[in-house]
């Protein structure tokens, strides 16, 4: 099979962001790219380039994104370097996603979608906690089952201490150095479209949510318009989830997968029947040290 029988999606997670940099669990906190996570952005877009010269084929004509700064910032930077003009877009289980498509393009823009559905996995209340602390808290047995475990879930989260509030807000003195947006102000589509937010959530719960989308957006839009491939910046979790519906990961295997920050991963799928083909890295040395780097957080500060 040849690579123009394949579509092929170029996934990431997020470049480095300010929390990743602090051993922190980020889940639905809105932490922006440090300098560093832009660089890999750029980085990221040369290898896409790079890759798409060698293959004779053209860059990606469609992006998505979760509806987390960090992977709106690396998309932005990513598309900057790729010197593609786009249009951001939210859009929710209501929106008409081909007349969305319809009106960017005749703008002569590339479309990206963002969604809550490909958001990081919400960590309860382990989010903003540091990681070696809530190891410590936990023992490694529970740390490790519920941090990696397909099933495993944090406890929830209490909305009224860890999430900003519109008034009075009670800041660091409740403990939490870093919070989640107010709901009720950022994710206001949602909430009109009346989609359901977790206070927590395992893999499992981040696959199911994501299957849909996968399903009849990204894959349903390149079918219809013949795409040759798109581009999805997401989160360890969400690009986890990915993997595991695309290349049919089993729930045991899942947990041994973990994703670098900013480098991009190659999903080939045959476009007759949209069936898993193949999966490869751009920069596969540096995402087998990434990705250890990822497993070992909790036990060593990373930066």
């Amino acid at each position: 099979m040849t690579v123009g029988d394949t579509f092929k999606l170029f996934i990431l997670r997020h470049g480095q962001s300010e929390l990743n940099s602090e051993n922190i669990f980020c889940g639905w906190i809105d932490a922006k790219l440090t300098e560093k996570g832009k660089s890999q952005a750029r980085h990221s877009a040369k290898l896409i380039k790079q890759y798409s010269d060698t293959n004779n084929i053209p860059l990606p004509q469609i992006g998505y994104t979760s509806r987390l700064v960090r992977t709106e910032q690396t998309m932005d930077v990513l598309l900057e370097e790729l010197k593609l003009g786009h249009q951001n877009r939210i859009i929710t289980i209501d929106t008409d996603i081909n007349e969305e498509l319809h009106d960017i393009g005749l703008r002569g823009e590339i479309p990206v979608f963002q969604t809550w559905r490909l958001n990081e996995r919400h960590y309860g209340s382990w989010q903003g906690q540091r990681k070696p602390k809530v190891l410590k808290e936990y023992g490694k047995e529970k740390y490790m089952y519920i941090r990696r475990d397909y099933d495993g879930k944090p406890p929830k989260v209490d909305l009224s201490l860890e999430m900003v509030q519109e008034e009075n807000d009670q800041g660091s003195s409740t403990g939490y150095d870093f919070k989640e947006p107010n709901r009720r102000l950022k994710y206001v589509a949602e909430e009109n479209a009346n989609e359901l937010l977790p206070e927590s959530e395992s893999l499992c719960e981040v696959v199911t949510r994501l299957r849909p989308f996968l399903n009849d957006a990204i894959l349903s839009i390149a079918r219809k318009n013949n795409q040759e491939s798109c581009v999805i910046v997401g989160h360890g979790s969400s690009v986890r989830s990915l993997l595991k519906i695309l290349e049919g990961v089993s729930d045991e295997d899942i947990k041994d997968v973990d994703i670098p920050n900013g480098i991009p991963l190659v999903i080939e799928l045959d476009r007759s029947n949209f069936q898993f083909v193949r999966k490869f890295y751009l920069d596969p040395e540096s995402a087998k040290v990434n990705a250890q780097m990822v497993r070992d957080e909790g036990f060593e500060k990373n930066s």
